[in-house]
């Protein structure tokens, strides 16, 4: 077997190759690394400004709940006072009614003794007298 001993032509060969990787890597492989580069930090960016919204959003959103417990909290005191006021005032006004009703039963009560009575001596002077009236007639003469 003949050994192929290499010629220069091999040598020129890898001279080319060489000088073509190195322009390769120049012109667009260099660039291609730069473009990944970029974005590769441009979306470790993007994510790590997602996971501090994402934590302000967390934040935020406990905030929006400690807030409306307190405002529900706050509501249903205030709700239980304005019932206990109109319950109070409800009750006042319910004893205040009795009171009058009362005061007004005992005026009526008082009024109706008052003429009663009167009616009675009323008819005690008009029976009296109809009595004096009827005992002249029958006995023909006066009684005074």
């Amino acid at each position: 077997m003949e050994q192929i001993l290499p010629d220069a032509t091999v040598l020129v060969q890898a001279v080319v190759f060489l000088i073509a990787l190195l322009v390769i890597k120049s012109l667009i492989l260099n660039p291609i690394s730069e473009v990944l580069k970029g974005r590769a930090e441009r979306i470790e960016g993007a994510e790590q400004e997602a996971a501090r919204l994402e934590q302000e959003s967390a934040a935020l959103d406990m905030q929006y709940r400690t807030k409306m417990q307190a405002a529900r909290s706050k509501a249903q005191e205030e709700r239980n006072q304005i019932r206990q006021e109109v319950l109070a005032a409800e009750k006042e006004i319910l004893d205040r009614g009795r009171q009058e009703a009362q005061a007004i039963l005992k005026r009526l009560r008082d009024e109706i003794g008052r003429e009663s009575a009167e009616a009675r001596t009323q008819l005690q002077r008009e029976g009296a007298a109809l009595s004096q009236r009827l005992a002249e007639k029958i006995l023909g003469r006066s009684l005074q």
